[in-house]
């Protein structure tokens, strides 16, 4: 019964911080403090700053990250010891006053996928898009009549550049759906046609050009360029993290593709003839990434993977 009273208790006191606005989007890293049980719930959580503000956030302390059913369970390892900041999610900051500490709601988890050789800094310049979210709340969306070559743009100038064997049509598939957010380091602006205002024209480009645009005979098309590219913890749930096993006949083997959204599919029953494989030599994934491989058809010959570590290890 006192237990019951208790449990009472502290779901009155958890009471939501400006409860009527929309969720926002946080960025976190974890509070490294040296913490006794003691003085729990006060350390050894998180700190977190609200994200694309244009200004100077400060720090606000959680003792928790909270995931909500709506978007299933990650091990909370994976976000603990993700580097700083490496974390962002899309939810609201409730206040427990019974502990007299902030606790974080979370609706949508991502991590950064790591870039070989470089460092993220979280600045108050720093602003993340997403597209293809209905949930895009703080989050601007892009300019959505480009897709295509922008994503070409960023997959191939950046990513696949310093990780091979990454999987680009997945990356397509986690960008396109709203299942990362992103941060961008240039814009490529050609003669294609596009929307846009006449203020960014007046502030880009010279006169001739501004001619052509008040003539309607001229707009600019603009191509993203992705340098950070979060994606959703949630997501990578979907499909088994294993192989169904399927057993052929003696002499064939079972063969495998990887569909955009990471799930292993068995193709069929083929011949094994490494002596037809053009590649057997297993490649190595730069630091925070981990070898996957599947057997293919026709030969059976491996096809290999550098994928986030954090994907299959809590950590």
């Amino acid at each position: 019964m006192k237990l019951k009273l208790n449990i009472l208790i502290l779901i009155f006191f958890i009471i939501k911080i400006n409860g009527n606005d929309d969720f926002k989007y946080y960025a976190a890293r974890t509070d490294t403090r040296k913490c006794d049980n003691n003085e729990r719930p006060k350390c050894g959580g998180y700190y977190v700053k609200e994200l694309n503000t244009g200004k100077e956030e400060i720090e606000i302390y959680v003792s928790e990250i909270n995931q909500q059913d709506d978007i299933g369970v990650v091990n909370e390892n994976k976000i603990k010891n993700a580097p700083p900041f490496h974390i962002v999610f899309r939810g609201i900051l409730n206040r427990d006053y019974l502990n007299d500490v902030d606790v974080a709601e979370a609706h949508n988890l991502y991590r950064l996928m790591p870039m070989p050789g470089k460092t993220f800094n979280l600045t108050k310049d720093t602003k993340f898009y997403t597209l293809g979210n209905p949930h895009n709340l703080m989050v601007p969306q892009l300019n959505e009549d480009d897709e295509k070559n922008r994503f070409k743009t960023i997959l191939c100038k950046e990513y696949p550049k310093y990780i091979k064997n990454i999987q680009t049509n997945w990356m397509e598939y986690l960008i396109n759906t709203g299942n990362s957010v992103f941060t961008v380091d240039s814009v490529t602006i050609t003669n294609n046609i596009s929307n846009t205002n006449s203020d960014d024209i007046n502030n880009q480009y010279d006169e001739e050009y501004q001619q052509l645009f008040l003539n309607n005979e001229w707009s600019p098309k603009y191509e993203y360029n992705i340098d950070n590219l979060f994606i959703s913890l949630t997501n990578s749930n979907n499909c088994p993290k294993k192989i169904q096993e399927i057993r052929c006949v003696p002499g064939l083997v079972a063969t495998y593709v990887r569909s955009f959204n990471h799930c292993y599919i068995f193709f069929e029953c083929a011949p094994r003839e490494p002596q037809k494989c053009l590649n057997t030599i297993a490649p190595i994934c730069p630091r925070g990434y981990s070898l996957t491989s599947i057997p293919s058809y026709p030969y059976g010959c491996l096809v290999f993977y550098c994928d986030p570590s954090f994907l299959f290890f809590n950590y």
